[in-house]
């Protein structure tokens, strides 16, 4: 009996088993549930419209308005130093003479012969009928000759007497009274310090900012001294060796405070447009044609936008085209971006205070 029954039961443990096999090799063969790609995580930042101004800032050197070494031509006996180093002095004041005492003697002398020649003259005048026109020509000759001679001794007088050409300070004097100093020697240095000349050698990207009469402001590195000055002269042409131009900047200093060979920096601004586009240049995506940005779309995706670039202000992008007020631009996170990408936005802001986004 018992031995009846045991294929069959084998039989339906062999058929169960393959039954629960077949379900499970079923359940393998289902395709899996497909996801949603990850969407980039990026920061993004509103545009708005913001004075665009651009700064510079450039290192300059204090040097006088007008610097002389001033010297008796002729030369001689020093009689007199009327100054000391440091003194001011206005223009036309006397600073020392030289010599002047045997000028003021050739003066005279020349003097006497003026009269002499002028009353000879006279004479002849009187006389015309019995001098030959050639006698009356000398004798004319004579006086114009001793006429000149007192103009000359004259300038001779005024040119042993130093007197400042302008107003300024005595830098430098080189002479004492007693001496005898060869012609032309210089006998001491005068300079005008206001107003206080700014030099700067400026590279051809930086001169075109800059126009006779703009508003600049120095500093100095030696002191607190911050002072407005204006641009005074900008150079026609750039050195040859350097390949940088030449401008001055005066700027007040009737304190004495900025002295020539002084450092300090120039710094400058200039508006560029009143209400633009300005964003910092990191967030500008370059491509092999084009650069541009990429925009949060409003359905949440990456969209591409070109621009067109009217200037760069040291880290930022004056926008000409492409970005308008209210256009909302990917600021972080935009470096591996392609078109149609999926946003997850983790901050928002607005564009720009001071060149930062502001959240």
């Amino acid at each position: 009996m018992t031995s009846r029954f045991v294929p069959a039961l084998t039989l339906a443990l062999v058929m169960g088993c393959g039954s629960a096999g077949a379900e499970k090799g079923a359940a393998d063969l289902t395709p899996p549930t497909l996801t949603d790609a990850p969407s980039a995580r990026v920061e993004v930042a509103t545009v708005s419209l913001i004075p665009a101004v651009r700064r510079l800032e450039l290192p300059g050197e204090v040097k006088a308005s007008a610097d002389a070494n001033l010297a008796a031509p002729l030369g001689g006996f020093v009689e007199d130093v009327l100054v000391k180093e440091g003194d001011s002095v206005r223009r036309g004041q006397l600073l020392a003479r030289v010599d002047v005492a045997s000028r003021e003697a050739q003066l005279r002398v020349a003097e006497a012969q003026a009269a002499q020649a002028k009353a000879e003259l006279d004479r002849a005048i009187a006389l015309a009928d019995g001098l030959s026109g050639q006698a009356r020509l000398n004798v004319e000759t004579q006086a114009k000759i001793a006429e000149a001679q007192v103009e000359l001794a004259r300038i001779n007088l005024r040119r042993a007497m130093i007197v400042a050409p302008f107003a300024g300070k005595i830098a430098k004097v080189n002479v004492e009274e007693g001496e005898v100093v060869a012609p032309g020697a210089p006998a001491m240095r005068l300079v005008a310090v206001d107003p206080a000349l700014i030099e700067l050698s400026v590279s051809d990207i930086d001169v075109a900012q800059l126009e006779e009469g703009q508003a600049v402001r120095f500093t100095s590195l030696a002191s607190p001294l911050v002072v407005d000055g204006v641009v005074q002269r900008r150079g026609v042409a750039a050195d040859l060796g350097t390949r940088t131009w030449s401008v001055e900047v005066a700027v007040p200093n009737a304190d004495g405070a900025l002295m020539p060979g002084m450092l300090g920096r120039v710094s400058l601004e200039r508006t560029l447009s009143e209400s633009g586009v300005l964003i910092p240049q990191d967030w500008i995506v370059t491509r092999a044609s084009s650069r541009g940005v990429f925009l949060l779309g409003e359905d949440d995706v990456a969209r591409w936008r070109d621009l067109e670039i009217e200037a760069f202000l040291t880290d930022q992008a004056l926008i000409r085209s492409g970005l308008n007020e209210g256009d909302v631009v990917v600021s972080a996170g935009h470096r591996e971006l392609a078109e149609g990408d999926a946003l997850y936005v983790v901050r928002r802001g607005v564009c720009c205070e001071a060149g930062r986004v502001k959240y």
